[in-house]
């Protein structure tokens, strides 16, 4: 198999640049997130029906949340079941799977073969005003590793506007190399070991507006964010009226050299413990720096 032909020149020298580009309507919003709209629609009405509760399902499936800020506000032990289940959709492992991502990142970074991992891609719900699971600065290689290339694929399911907190990325961030981790909380390990990371930030972070241009791009279904796993990002508050649904799907590189020097493993998100997390990301600033 050989790699895809060159992205368009004006794009990947963006993305390298930025560590990050924004394609508006680069994906098909009948064929590929219509779909998964209207599932989600159905899963709601599904968790409903499972907790006791009832969903009235709109008709447009560009509406399919409608309702759901009430419902989970009633019956809150609907919303982790959704969202545990969206990932498990059929449309959504349609979109991990779809060739216009995996041609755009072999493209972007110049390879033949693409991987992405269980546990790699998901559904966000923010809701407004529920900042416990915000995503503070950080980087995606720091909990996913696989390769020090891979691109996060930031997709929106509703449109997102100014109030329901956009991502923020800083521009060129991604030059700088790996980051660690630093535990502030004291019980890192533990907290990580039951898959909550909130405490876990990067040095000198209240630094970062400073030191880069942040960016915060409003956006509509149909547009693809692409981001470098190096790049720094943090979820914005949602202080609007309707929860923030998002998808993130991740590739990595098998030809990227120091992620084949790991054999491809996996961050803090597939097992791997802080103090060992800390050791290959300082060994990854390294490999990073001698690019």
């Amino acid at each position: 198999m050989t790699p895809e032909p060159a992205a368009d020149g004006a794009l990947r020298a963006g993305f390298e640049r930025d560590g990050f580009v924004v394609l508006r309507g680069r994906l098909d919003l009948a064929a590929e997130l219509v779909p998964l709209q209207r599932e989600l629609g159905l899963l709601i009405e599904h968790a409903a029906r499972a907790c006791s509760a009832r969903y009235d399902l709109p008709a447009d499936p560009a509406e399919f949340d409608r309702g759901y800020l009430a419902l989970v506000a009633a019956h809150p032990d609907v919303q982790p079941l959704v969202y545990d289940m969206a990932k498990n959709l059929v449309a959504f492992q349609r979109l991990i799977v779809s060739e216009r991502l995996a041609g755009l990142f072999r493209a972007l970074r110049d390879t033949e073969l693409a991987g992405t991992a269980p546990g790699a891609n998901g559904v966000r719900i923010d809701r407004p005003g529920d900042d416990r699971r915000l995503a503070p600065w950080h980087q995606e290689f720091q909990y996913q590793f696989r390769s020090l290339d891979g691109i996060t694929f930031w997709i929106p399911l509703v449109p997102v506007t100014a109030e329901m907190g956009p991502v923020v990325l800083a521009r060129g961030s991604h030059r700088g190399g790996v980051e660690p981790l630093i535990d502030t909380s004291g019980s890192g390990e533990a907290d990580t070991a039951a898959g909550a990371y909130g405490a876990l930030r990067l040095p000198d972070e209240a630094t970062i507006p400073e030191r880069y241009e942040l960016c915060a791009p409003l956006s509509n279904p149909g547009d693809l964010f692409a981001f470098d796993f190096l790049t720094l990002h943090a979820s914005g508050a949602n202080v609007g009226t309707r929860a923030r649904w998002t998808a993130q799907i991740r590739y990595f590189n098998f030809s990227e050299e120091f992620g084949a020097g790991i054999r491809w493993t996996g961050g803090l998100k597939h097992g791997t413990t802080l103090a060992e997390a800390n050791v290959l990301l300082a060994q990854a600033r390294a490999a990073a720096l001698g690019r």
